[in-house]
């Protein structure tokens, strides 16, 4: 499945140099439409994760709204969403429904840097997985579960440009999220 959505992503790629400007990004908009009815509804794979404050898994999250971001340092968009993703945390953070985690493939050193540069908000886990776990997509990703464990929403990529990244946390994954509530 990843083979065939890598070559059709690299078809469009080599197809869209010939045609218009603003074309490739239509057809980037389809294959995500696409993409994301494939996976909606399903349920987020098996895992279990575990850092220094705490193990979760599938079961453990059940009953609560949860979000994903997958990341890692030397992702800029990654990194320029950090404070737009901890804005959310702040405004979520005492809702006993709501789950907030990140998984990164980063080694120990570099989560606590990071963590401690962006002061994050979030509960961070790493994971030899997470290829596996974004479903092969690209960085960052982010996931909406619903309260039964399935997907809800699902995106990757992002901006460089932070005021855009926050745009895009507070304008569609807080709505997202405060739909499912």
């Amino acid at each position: 499945m990843k083979l065939l959505f890598s070559i059709t992503l690299l078809q469009l790629c080599v197809i869209s140099f010939g045609q218009q400007p603003g074309t490739a990004v239509i057809d980037f908009d389809s294959l995500m439409k696409a993409r994301t009815s494939q996976i909606s509804g399903k349920p987020f794979p098996a895992f279990t994760a575990v850092n220094e404050h705490s193990t979760i898994n599938n079961d453990s999250l059940k009953g609560k709204v949860v979000l994903i971001n997958f990341w890692f340092e030397g992702c800029h968009p990654c990194l320029a969403e950090f404070g737009a993703l901890n804005e959310l945390a702040e405004k979520l953070k005492d809702n006993k429904d709501f789950e907030f985690i990140s998984f990164t493939w980063d080694n120990q050193e570099t989560i606590d840097r990071v963590k401690e540069k962006y002061n994050l908000q979030f509960k961070v886990f790493y994971s030899k997985e997470c290829s596996r776990l974004n479903l092969n997509s690209g960085y960052p990703t982010t996931f909406i579960l619903d309260k039964k464990g399935n997907i809800k929403y699902w995106n990757m990529g992002g901006t460089t440009d932070t005021d855009k990244a926050r745009e895009h946390v507070m304008a569609t994954l807080l709505p997202k999220l405060q739909q499912e509530f």
